[in-house]
């Protein structure tokens, strides 16, 4: 207390007065300030990092060093041996200070007098005041006025109805419809600045819902119906046969599966309601053999996409009813009787033929459908077996299957109506039109080019993880912060950090700026901890700021292939191994 400036002795410290020198303050350090305390050279191996990153605290009586606070572990020592940067604050907040006051429902006598609701009901004029009795301490007795009554400062908030829809066309301001929120999805995400047609069609893509279990699906009429279709066209493919449950087996499980098409103007062509099997119950050897199936790689979905943008090809999309069915099944397989059908508890189905999500169903759709392509005149690839080509003249035309989608480009309406009508009369299948909507990829055409992007992929993302309402990130990670497998807190819910992830690397497809992030994360899907979980939610923060973002393939491009490669220098702290990135170019436009 002795260096301390006293208003008494003229703002000078008795230190000064006594010693007639000021006292020595170098080593008083800022509170909060970064700071490197230096690790023991027995306590760390060879590729350990030589100190640690940490936050001043203060002084420890008794000791010369310094406490510290560990930014990783969040662990608190005291160091000696420590390196000080004074002007680095890590913690530091960035939001503006706002004067605190008390009363902050009751107006100051100044505003009460200034506002034009106080104005006074008669004319009073002002009266001279004569101090004719003598001045005492009592209290008058005259009533005082009341204050007026303080103003509600309750934030109102959107009715609950309206919460499973993120965006609108309708004319209201922001901050009228998310006043309660203080980072509102409207202030990052609008659909302004797209043309009309492709408005209409993201808009209707994005507010609309799809049930996830059969409970919500009952509350609608085209579930229902959906429903009812499917389990009649089931029926009549002769897909299975109702039998009591033979001893000692025990049938796998199924569930409904709810999706809506999109027609190519945004308009809903069909609620499909899907039957799938619990194929991962299934035993290998028992109830299939081989299950391997090639699906399209989506850098050929995107080489595809920039090709027939520069050429300025047709693109269309159909879709295949129940394209499992028409698979043959060789195996023995049961599965339980579905949702909606009332049966005896002791019957179960008997499977004929293949249903979606047996492990060999896919195998099976695709083997007919390959037999069928080439019989037509078409080839198959060899880098990637679903994609098919045929060649004809001038006329050229591409088909590439995912599962049950098939995508048809080419420059020969004429070819697309043919295999159209070979694949009706095979399989019976839906002309979804103009490419638009095509494994949760949003297609838009333009006279710059084709776009893509997952805005409603992203959305509800953000939705299901409860962070529609947070603040944005400016970047993928923090560069402060080193990701590794740290001794930090394990994240409890294992299952819920891997599937965040797995639904963050599938909008890798379109967002080649967070590819780096979801890789160091998936390093520690066996034992990710709290740490790494804050790094996951910190991409979807980002991904808040434009959820629309996508790539561009420009029609003004030339075929060329350009590829770029780089790599870090034994950048991962667990390995000390080096990371390589890489991005290949058809022309201007990314594809892998």
């Amino acid at each position: 207390m002795n260096r301390v400036p006293s208003p008494i002795l003229q703002n000078q410290s008795p230190y000064f007065l006594l010693h007639k020198m000021q006292p020595d303050l170098h080593q008083l350090k800022v509170f909060g300030s970064l700071a490197y305390a230096s690790t023991l050279q027995v306590q760390r191996s060879k590729l350990d990092s030589r100190a640690r990153k940490c936050v001043f605290l203060g002084y420890k009586s008794g000791m010369k060093g310094v406490v510290l606070l560990d930014i990783h572990s969040k662990q608190i020592f005291v160091s000696r041996n420590v390196t000080h940067h004074e002007s680095i604050l890590p913690y530091q907040s960035n939001s503006s200070h706002i004067p605190w006051n008390y009363h902050t429902n009751i107006q100051s006598v100044s505003d009460i007098s200034s506002s034009p609701t106080t104005e006074s009901l008669f004319d009073v004029s002002p009266l001279p005041i004569e101090y004719s009795l003598p001045i005492t301490n009592d209290i008058s007795t005259s009533p005082p006025l009341s204050p007026p009554l303080p103003k509600s400062t309750r934030l109102g908030s959107q009715p609950a109805y309206l919460k499973d829809y993120v965006c609108s066309s309708s004319t209201q301001s922001p901050s009228s419809v998310n006043s309660g929120i203080s980072y509102p999805l409207s202030f990052f995400h609008s659909f302004h600045h797209l043309s009309p047609s492709h408005k209409a069609f993201s808009t209707s893509v994005t507010q609309s819902t799809e049930p996830k279990t059969y409970k919500e699906a009952c509350q609608s009429n085209h579930w229902l119906r959906a429903m009812n279709v499917e389990l009649e066209a089931l029926a009549n493919n002769g897909t299975w046969c109702i039998v009591d449950t033979p001893p000692n087996v025990k049938p796998i499980g199924c569930k409904w599966v709810y999706r809506i098409k999109y027609k190519a103007d945004g308009s809903i062509e069909r609620y499909k309601a899907r039957l799938v099997a619990k194929g991962y119950n299934q035993i290998e050897g028992l109830d299939y053999f081989d299950k391997f199936s090639p699906v399209a790689k989506l850098t050929t979905v995107r080489t595809l996409l920039d090709i027939a943008s520069i050429h300025n090809w047709h693109l269309h999309q159909l879709d295949v009813n129940n394209a499992f069915l028409h698979g043959e099944l060789q195996e023995i397989v049961y599965m339980t009787i579905s949702e909606g059908v009332s049966c005896s508890s002791y019957k179960v189905y008997k499977l004929k033929k293949s249903l979606y999500g047996l492990k060999q169903a896919s195998r099976k759709w695709y083997e007919k459908l390959t037999t069928l392509l080439l019989a037509k005149g078409y080839c198959q690839s060899t880098v990637d077996y679903s994609l098919f080509t045929l060649q004809h003249g001038s006329d050229f035309t591409a088909l590439i299957v995912y599962v049950d989608d098939i995508i048809l480009a080419g420059t020969s309406l004429v070819e697309f109506q043919r295999i159209k009508n070979i694949l009706n009369n095979q399989f019976k299948i839906k002309g979804l039109g103009i490419l638009k909507y095509f494994l949760g990829l949003e297609v838009a055409h333009s006279k710059e080019g084709i776009s893509i992007s997952q805005r409603k992929y992203c959305l509800d993302l953000l939705d299901s993880s409860g962070l529609l309402g947070a603040k944005s990130a400016p970047t993928p990670l923090d560069t402060s912060v080193k990701l590794h497998q740290d001794t930090s807190k394990p994240f409890t819910d294992v299952s819920c950090y891997r599937r965040l992830i797995g639904r963050l690397l599938y909008l890798n497809v379109t967002g080649p700026d967070i590819s780096l992030a979801t890789q160091q994360l998936s390093q520690f899907l066996n034992a990710p901890t709290t740490i790494h979980y804050k790094a996951a939610c910190r991409i979807l923060r980002y991904l808040k700021n434009a959820p629309g973002l996508g790539l561009l393939f420009p029609r003004k491009s030339e075929a060329q292939i350009l590829g770029y490669v780089d790599a870090d220098w034994a950048c991962c702290v667990d390995t000390r191994r080096s990371t390589t990135g890489f991005c290949f170019f058809l022309g201007c436009s990314l594809i892998s």
